[in-house]
């Protein structure tokens, strides 16, 4: 039943309408086919080097940029002020709210009214008083500026372009400031969701873009650099400390290899930026990369369909997707950008309650998802969400994996992948880090088969992904659990 993608979506916007009509106040993800529950994959496995006519150039690691950040760990909440304690906790370094919305503060053409913002300035006062980085997304065209009034999200208006810029200056120009002290400022969500959103029209505001365009062979990516053009310099001009993020990309299909039967165009929208000249116009690329809970309930198994991607041939999506941006980046001549995960997760989809695989995986796949972020590069990995989307929320044992992750990678340098010949067993994954002269190893059973492994030398430690100490010893056994192996 999973495997007709337009119905199911179709389905998803009547639950979404239904949400907002039972008021249903947390920001989720958009409803789009990368979020479609996993199907058996019959095709062979896609190695990460694989390449097209599209992508003319291998993945090269050295194109990874390293960005001297103290961490990548990052939380996206619905509102911060309710958790501030226990998202504090974690350690995070990032904190991301899709919450500043332009319909609310300017209902009427050039009018403000801040008030509507006053729960997200609360946000922005705690994220600055406790030294976090607030991403701040701005998103929500009112009816005057839409092309699609009173629908759950459209693009803007071509001849209202100037009036968001407008918006979006004086947003700079108040929340860059003390007490709120903003610097990441991201220019919607989601921007490659199709347009309009499927459904019945709604005067609700939903969390992500709609800006997609189905006739576009580049799915609109052009008109959102045109955008770019006009408000970037109203942000930079207003101050010169901003950092303008382009809004996340779902990037919900790989686009040199799409699923049978889809061309994929709604996963070229960032070479249409970058097509359209759009680059000296952000400072970030954000993308979302969600993994789903499968197949069979299987412990610490997961895949992305839509990515050719599994835990037990790849692990989280996020490194395929990082790597298609970095070829892409490479394709295009462009340097300097900093990627952002801003939207990771671990989605049990439809699940009513949790299946007893699910939260353990959850977890697990936590130690795996940063530690791989690091790898790949990225400038921060936003977990979606504390609340959750799909079960994907920061419920025990997620949060202790989290806190665990966080203190045991928090400001490392990647070194390389763990190989057979590192631990004398095939199958395994994982990764090398210096941490202030420490040596740290992320490692798991990839095809989640029990390895007997040997190591190069007895560790001063070993944890697991949910902190608890392992003996210390040069041969072990290894599970999908991933250990931390400090030397």
């Amino acid at each position: 039943m999973f495997g007709n993608t337009i119905s199911l979506r179709s389905l998803i916007v009547m639950v979404a309408v239904a949400a907002v009509a039972c008021n249903t106040t947390a920001s989720g993800p958009a409803f789009a086919s990368d979020r479609t529950p996993p199907v058996a994959n019959t095709a062979a496995p896609v190695g990460l080097d694989s390449t097209s006519a599209s992508t003319p150039r291998a993945y090269v690691p050295t194109m990874v940029s390293k960005w001297p950040l103290s961490t990548v760990f990052g939380i996206e909440t619905s509102n911060l002020s309710n958790a501030a304690d226990a998202i504090a906790n974690t350690g995070t370094t990032w904190i991301r709210r899709n919450a500043l919305i332009w319909k609310d503060v300017e209902p009427t053409e050039g009018a403000r009214n801040w008030s509507a913002a006053a729960e997200v300035e609360a946000d922005m006062i705690v994220a600055s008083n406790r030294n976090l980085k607030f991403i701040l997304i701005i998103h929500g065209a009112p009816n005057w500026a839409a092309q699609f009034n009173n629908y759950m999200c459209s693009p803007i208006r071509p001849d209202k372009i100037a009036a968001f810029a407008a918006f979006v200056r004086d947003a700079v120009a108040r929340y860059s400031k003390p007490p709120y002290n903003v610097k990441y400022w991201e220019i919607w969500n989601e921007p490659d969701l199709g347009r309009p959103l499927s459904g019945s029209p709604t005067p609700v505001v939903q969390p992500y873009g709609c800006w997609g365009n189905q006739n576009d062979p580049y799915y609109g990516g052009g008109e959102y650099a045109n955008i770019l053009k006009v408000v970037t310099p109203e942000i930079r001009a207003t101050d010169s400390r901003a950092q303008v993020v382009l809004g996340g990309l779902l990037m919900d299909c790989k686009p040199n290899q799409p699923p049978s039967g889809d061309d994929c165009r709604r996963g070229r929208y960032l070479e249409g930026i970058l097509r359209a000249g759009g680059a000296p116009y952000f400072d970030v690329i954000s993308f979302h990369a969600y993994d789903f809970f499968g197949s069979g309930n299987v412990l610490g198994r997961y895949l992305n369909n839509n990515w050719f991607s599994t835990s037990n041939t790849i692990g989280p999506v996020l490194i395929p997707k990082a790597r298609y941006i970095q070829n892409l980046l490479s394709q295009y001549g462009v340097t300097g950008k900093m990627l952002m995960n801003t939207e990771v997760g671990l989605l049990c989809f439809q699940c009513n309650v949790a299946p007893s695989n699910f939260n353990n995986t959850k977890a697990y796949y936590v130690s795996q998802a940063y530690a791989a972020a690091i790898a790949e590069g990225l400038g921060a990995n936003i977990w979606y969400s504390y609340e959750g989307w799909s079960l994907s929320g920061l419920d025990e044992p997620t949060y202790t994996a989290f806190r665990v992750a966080r203190n045991k990678l928090g400001g490392a340098d990647h070194r390389g992948e763990v190989t057979s010949a590192d631990v004398g067993a095939s199958g395994v994954k994982g990764y090398k880090f210096d941490i202030n002269g420490r040596s740290v190893w992320v490692i798991w059973s990839l095809d989640g088969n029990t390895k007997n492994i040997t190591l190069p030398g007895t560790p001063s430690a070993i944890t697991d992904a949910l902190g608890a100490s392992v003996s210390s010893a040069s041969t072990l056994q290894l599970t999908v659990k991933p250990l931390y192996i400090e030397w």
